[in-house]
């Protein structure tokens, strides 16, 4: 994530664990994995948690580097320690904040989507690894944008340290449902060419739990397909994994990006059909100008994707691309093969006289847009890794804006003011992405956090935190619930409006042993939201969670899912939902 790169700045090995009281009376709250792009906003709401009552609280961030033999870089990961024979997994690097008081601690890895699923998934499950404690950087001059006091960071005590390090996660944060999480693995694994290690099981012939890495064509970072369940036997150990739940936090829009480099073709780019954006991006167009509006005809576009494995590239395959005719997987198959095929893995495919690139990681993405000549990319929109920048413009879908009532002129990002040193950017409520929330943009998804009954009740009071504060701080996506204004100036926000309709993916009930279910929208709450400070009683407008009996809980995938909405107070959506079929 840029503002990460930006905002570390110089490191320095610190030694400095009495600089703080001490932290053994804390307790672990929640410790995630998942998705960058709720890393800001639940950094925003762990550090409100953490200064409830008005107690003194503390705060770390790291960007880590790859996890390579020898690495002196590889400061926080997820290491999952499941085996086929002697081959292991790979342990994945990520950004890493953590934050604490005495009323308790909280921390996130940003990883990918699909990656921290995985990983809460696995039987075992998965563990938060850190670099020595004596070897962790910490920025003495400059200061993470994500805290409201313009405080720097500190140290991690030894009390934090050891609550995190070797210690398993307790939820994930994801851009797609578990179960589309599950679909993308065993596509990228048994579909489009990167499997390496076969499942040794009896019956599972021609299948494979882990994968060849999905490599950046710009950069250093990969993608690792590694197998998981969501229900019944963990394909490595055996071992039943523990049901889980999700928690609904809010949805944001994907967005296009244009390279606007001097002299650059997409510099005066504006929009992009359904159509044309699958043509382009599957390389059927041969990424020709003429498939975006306001690019010269005869310029030669460069599309860059991400990795099969990621939230955002299955959020925008199947809401824009295979609704629009293609897939950006065409041609993209066999994904170890070695040279003279080298093209296809890092990608770097041929299509006139453009090139189809790929990109790895939400940072990966943006920066090879940013410098990239003649480059087309994606992202989920976030203030903090998607802001305004000199270097890019974003695009409409269909003419239609996915983030602004009205298209500006030039197609700059919004930005945020710092303040006093705080990324901050409010919103007042209900005015957020407002095409996402009336139905009319077709490229989003919802933002969830899964966890289990034993994580459920801390997962929950994080969440809810990041939907309370999400408009007066970072707001990068529109909140699930209503939310009562925080402040008598302030807006109540009635809450998400529009939902999808959920599906079975393919590819989670053809290959033995995996799970069957039964699609489910999810509960309606029925309890009204009753604000005090701005009076009204809101409704909630959708479906989606877990009713308090557990007796709807919401199942199956729903990236891409039919659109459903807006609701209202007079035009609620009726439980059951619509089923859908799955469209992939």
């Amino acid at each position: 994530m840029k503002s990460l790169q930006r905002t570390i700045g110089a490191l320095a090995l610190v030694a400095c664990a009495a600089c703080v009281p001490s932290a053994s009376a804390q307790t672990l709250k929640v410790l995630t994995a998942g998705s960058s792009a709720q890393f800001g906003p639940f950094a925003v709401a762990a550090y409100a948690l953490a200064k409830s009552g008005g107690v003194t609280a503390f705060h770390y961030t790291v960007k880590s580097g790859t996890c390579t033999t020898g690495s002196t870089t590889c400061f926080a990961s997820i290491a999952d320690s499941r085996k086929v024979g002697t081959a292991t997994i790979p342990n994945e690097p990520g950004n890493l904040w953590v934050v604490w008081s005495t009323n308790g601690i909280w921390a996130y890895l940003s990883v990918d989507s699909t990656v921290g699923v995985r990983a809460f998934q696995a039987a075992p499950r998965a563990k938060l690894t850190l670099a020595a404690a004596a070897s962790l950087p910490l920025s003495t001059t400059s200061n993470y944008l994500f805290w409201n006091d313009s405080t720097h960071d500190t140290a991690l005590t030894s009390a934090v340290y050891a609550a995190l390090n070797g210690k398993a996660i307790t939820a994930a944060n994801t851009d797609i449902r578990p179960e589309d999480a599950l679909f993308a693995t065993n596509r990228a694994l048994n579909t489009l060419g990167y499997g390496s290690i076969a499942d040794p099981r009896s019956g599972h012939a021609g299948q494979y739990l882990i994968g060849y890495p999905i490599e950046s064509k710009f950069g250093t970072g990969v993608a690792n397909p590694v197998s998981f369940a969501i229900s019944g036997a963990d394909p490595f150990s055996g071992t039943t994994v523990t049901p889980f739940v999700t928690i609904p936090v809010g949805a944001a829009p994907i967005i296009f990006l244009a390279n606007t480099n001097s002299g650059a073709a997409t510099a005066t780019a504006t929009n992009v059909t359904t159509a044309n954006a699958a043509s382009l991006f599957s390389g059927h167009g041969n990424c020709a100008g003429s498939l975006v509006t306001g690019v010269a005809a005869t310029a030669a576009l460069n599309p860059i994707l991400r990795e099969p494995l990621s939230g955002t590239m299955n959020t925008v395959e199947y809401s824009v691309f295979v609704p629009g005719g293609f897939s950006q997987e065409t041609g993209v198959s066999n994904g170890h093969v070695a040279p003279p095929n080298g093209n296809i893995n890092p990608l770097q495919l041929p299509c006139g006289t453009g090139h189809r690139y790929r990109a790895i990681g939400t940072g990966d993405e943006v920066k090879d847009v940013q410098t990239q000549a003649n480059s087309i990319g994606y992202s989920f929109f976030s203030y903090e890794s998607t802001g305004a920048n000199a270097t890019y413009r974003y695009i409409t879908l269909n003419g239609i804006d996915p983030i602004a009532a009205t298209y500006p002129t030039g197609g700059a990002l919004p930005s945020c003011g710092s303040g006093a040193g705080f990324l901050s950017c409010p919103k007042a409520g209900g005015t957020s992405f407002p095409h996402l929330r009336n139905g009319t943009y077709p490229a989003w998804s919802i933002y969830r956090v899964v966890t289990d009954s034993a994580g459920l009740a801390n997962a929950q009071v994080l969440a809810t935190e990041a939907q309370t504060l999400v408009n007066s701080t970072i707001p990068d996506f529109v909140p699930f619930n209503p939310v009562c204004a925080v402040t008598a100036s302030g807006t109540n926000d009635p809450g998400l409006a529009v939902y999808r309709e959920h599906y079975v993916p393919s590819t989670i009930t053809t290959i033995p042993d995996t799970i069957t279910l039964t699609p489910k929208d999810g509960p309606r709450n029925t309890t009204n939201v009753n604000c005090t400070i701005v009076r009204a009683s809101l409704p909630h407008l959708t479906l989606g969670g877990t009713d308090p009996a557990g007796t709807n809980t919401e199942a199956g995938g729903d990236v891409g899912g039919g659109i459903e909405g807006p609701f209202s107070a007079t035009h609620l959506p009726t439980v059951p939902g619509p089923t859908q079929t799955s469209t992939h």
